[in-house]
């Protein structure tokens, strides 16, 4: 397991990853949700040691480690990821977007298909300016799903509000940014890893707060026109993403399957982490 590992891109910025699982088992990138970083990865290591899954897991720019890349757009991301895979002298391999994760698993999906042999997207975010799709998540982040767009200084303060829950007032946000009933049992019966979380903010508010913007603006591209094997992984009572998000993924995207937890939330998904791998691996 090493979680600083670092490449140099052809553009002279770095990109941090973090290895867990089984280092000579089938590679699958794991992208981390909002905010958090590489080590979120964490999360998989015990059932990709049981499966033999190699989990790489980077920083996006300007989280953790990670260079800051300000002409930044959602489609540069696979830039990255191919360019990441070449240096560990992967040819293909399976990709796992979880959360704020999961537009850069479509995203991957949709621009190296060539690359990819399956996609997971799990409680990911999916394009929030469609109508309706935002019902069922708890009010202040629908608040600011349908408005990041339109005005900017709510990014930084979402940005600026995640590092103060997250970095400087822990045990603040690991119950206020988690409000569905199911999480909350999580919470009190779980260990969750807020260092994740926590090393998002190690350059600031920078890299979460363009993200934001990157999500709620368009994406670039059409998840109709993924040819990619993708799998959807949604809680039925997920307060932080909408299982109406998950829903939009299946109807959009062409290959897709979707499975719902009945009664899952947004941290459910570490309870079905070895399924999820499984599913990747056949």
């Amino acid at each position: 397991m090493n979680r600083d590992s670092a490449l140099k891109l052809k553009d002279g910025r770095i990109l941090a990853y973090a290895e867990y699982g089984d280092p000579h088992g089938k590679p699958i990138f794991y992208f981390h949700g909002w905010p958090a970083s590489r080590l979120s990865g964490l999360e998989t290591d015990s059932a990709a040691k049981k499966l033999r899954v190699r989990i790489i897991s980077p920083d996006r720019p300007g989280f953790g480690l990670s260079s800051y890349k300000k002409e930044r757009a959602l489609l540069d991301w696979a830039d990255d990821v191919e360019e990441l895979a070449d240096f560990l002298k992967i040819k293909k391999f399976a990709v796992m977007g979880v959360s704020g994760g999961g537009p850069y698993s479509a995203v991957c999906a949709y621009k190296i298909p060539e690359r990819i042999t399956k996609a997971a997207i799990v409680v990911g975010l999916a394009p929030v300016n469609i109508k309706g799709i935002t019902k069922g998540i708890f009010f202040s982040a629908r608040i600011g799903w349908e408005n990041y767009h339109r005005f900017p200084f709510l990014r930084t303060f979402g940005a600026w509000v995640g590092a103060l829950e997250f970095k400087y007032l822990p045990f603040i946000g690991k119950h206020v940014g988690f409000q569905a009933k199911t999480d909350r049992k999580l919470l009190n019966t779980h260990s969750i890893n807020l260092s994740s979380c926590k090393e998002a903010y190690r350059q600031g508010i920078k890299g979460p707060e363009l993200d934001l913007k990157l999500y709620t603006d368009e994406w670039g591209f059409k998840l109709s026109d993924i040819k990619t094997k993708v799998y959807l992984w949604y809680g039925a009572k997920d307060e932080n993403v909408s299982l109406a998000m998950g829903k939009y993924y299946k109807s959009q995207i062409p290959n897709s399957k979707l499975f719902i937890d009945p009664n899952g939330g947004h941290l459910s998904r570490t309870e079905h982490e070895e399924e999820i791998l499984r599913t990747l691996l056949r």
